[in-house]
């Protein structure tokens, strides 16, 4: 009789174990969002959103004081290229690139104008269909391209070390502005990072 006790007993506090278990792990989400310009709690040593965004606004607010920039009589025009990666940390450069493009152009105040050349490509053929009658002319006529005054590069680099104690990161992104008719460098900017940590970035 009190072994039949005892065994309804355990499972009953197993059972209450199992259920508390279940509701503990339905009350805290495997996922939640961050703010992609904070630091977050699965960091390291490597290159990172805020990094880039910092960066890349550093960048904005520094080329409008330019005096080719700032005292033009009509926004000058900048193609930005894509972003060069010349560190060890395998990021996809297209997203940076995106990143950059999308910061300079939010915090430049108008005082310059940015070319996308992406869908060129697109034009063009779009163009030569209008040329030939397969498809309505538009009534601004033929397509003309806007050329641009200065060319953006932004490039990474960067320099690792690894000890018993951890790692460490250092990474310069490195900014130039050159005028397209001279190939004169007119401005150049670099923001600096240097991280210390547990371990390095993994990038999927």
């Amino acid at each position: 009789m009190h072994m039949s006790l005892f065994f309804r007993g355990a499972a009953t506090v197993a059972l209450g174990g199992s259920l508390l278990f279940l509701a503990g792990c339905g009350s805290e989400p495997n996922v939640r969002y961050v703010d992609p310009n904070a630091q977050g709690t699965v960091a390291s040593t490597g290159i990172e959103s805020q990094d880039v965004n910092a960066a890349a606004l550093q960048a904005a607010q520094s080329i409008v004081n330019v005096p080719e920039i700032a005292h033009a009589l009509t926004p000058p025009t900048i193609i930005i290229t894509p972003v060069l990666n010349k560190s060890s940390s395998p990021i996809d450069t297209s997203l940076y690139t995106s990143i950059l493009r999308d910061t300079l152009l939010n915090n430049s105040g108008g005082k310059v104008q940015f070319i996308d050349r992406t869908n060129a490509a697109v034009n063009e053929k779009e163009q030569q269909m209008a040329d030939a009658g397969t498809v309505q002319q538009s009534p601004q006529g033929d397509r003309t391209a806007l050329s641009y005054d200065y060319i953006l590069t932004a490039e990474l680099q960067g320099i690792g070390m690894a000890s018993a104690q951890g790692q460490s990161d250092y990474f310069r992104i490195s900014f130039k502005l050159i005028a397209r008719k001279t190939d004169l460098l007119i401005w150049t900017n670099a923001y600096q990072i240097k991280k210390e940590g547990k371990e390095s970035a993994v990038y999927r």
